[in-house]
């Protein structure tokens, strides 16, 4: 049996958090949510200091966990009507190309996974909803950029540590990422490819609301011919025009 990931994990302990506050009890220290999960006391440590520093859980001066305003942005979201229609389009997708589907929305410097579908053969199984990845070197990240001048990208990407993270064909600067969103916007789509991991290409779009880029929208998996990559493109753009509409009503 494989030992648990710092994604399950880290997601055991919000979610025990959760639960505990919404019992009207005390909250839990981190001792109690070592407790409460079975996850070694040094892990909890470090993994709520992570979830704190993405502002999923906070601590108040006794010590004591409570969600953060992250997971109540993303919990509001859910409710959404082009965010739950989401759920069919990403299904359709995943069925259609054999692929994993997914929507993100942008939190800082990251990609947040609001929802996510596998068909069958993806390989991305531990891809999980609320799971952050760089929004510089994803496809669904990059798309989230679609807007940003070089001035934007320089305000959110500021203090980025670029070595080190992603994969080959990565950006390394600020420039650099500057440089792939110009030949994606001109191309109509953004296309990551060996970015976030070798051997993965991602196709992604914006969804746009009223105010701009609302989420983006994303298949990933292995290099595609070009006669599934056209099918791929024409598929994702339907999904992604319908739900723009629904967003831009809202």
């Amino acid at each position: 049996m494989s030992a648990p990931s710092s994604l399950s994990q880290g997601l055991a302990l919000l979610g025990s958090a959760v639960a505990r506050e919404r019992t009207g009890r005390p909250g839990f220290t981190a001792s109690r949510l070592a407790d409460a999960t079975g996850i070694e006391r040094s892990r909890v440590s470090r993994l709520t200091q992570e979830l704190r520093g993405l502002r999923f859980l906070q601590r108040d001066e006794d010590a004591v966990f409570s969600a953060g305003d992250a997971y109540f942005r993303v919990a509001a979201s859910l409710d959404a009507p082009w965010l739950r229609a989401a759920r069919h389009e990403l299904r359709m997708l995943a069925a259609e190309l054999g692929t994993t589907a997914l929507v993100s929305a942008a939190d800082g410097a990251a990609a947040l996974l609001l929802r996510t579908e596998a068909g069958v053969g993806a390989s991305d199984g531990g891809v999980r909803h609320g799971m952050a990845t760089p929004i510089w070197c994803t496809g669904a990240g990059r798309a989230l950029l679609w807007e940003h001048s070089a001035e934007q990208l320089q305000e959110v990407l500021h203090d980025v540590q670029f070595v080190g993270v992603g994969g080959p064909a990565a950006a390394r600067t600020i420039a650099e990422v500057h440089a792939l969103m110009e030949r994606d916007r001109a191309a109509g789509v953004v296309t990551a490819a060996d970015e976030y991991a070798e051997g993965v290409t991602d196709l992604a779009l914006p969804i746009l609301g009223r105010g701009g880029v609302v989420a983006s929208i994303a298949v990933s998996g292995p290099p595609r011919s070009a006669t599934r990559t056209r099918a791929a493109l024409m598929a994702l753009h339907g999904a992604r025009d319908r739900l723009s509409a629904l967003a831009g009503a809202q």
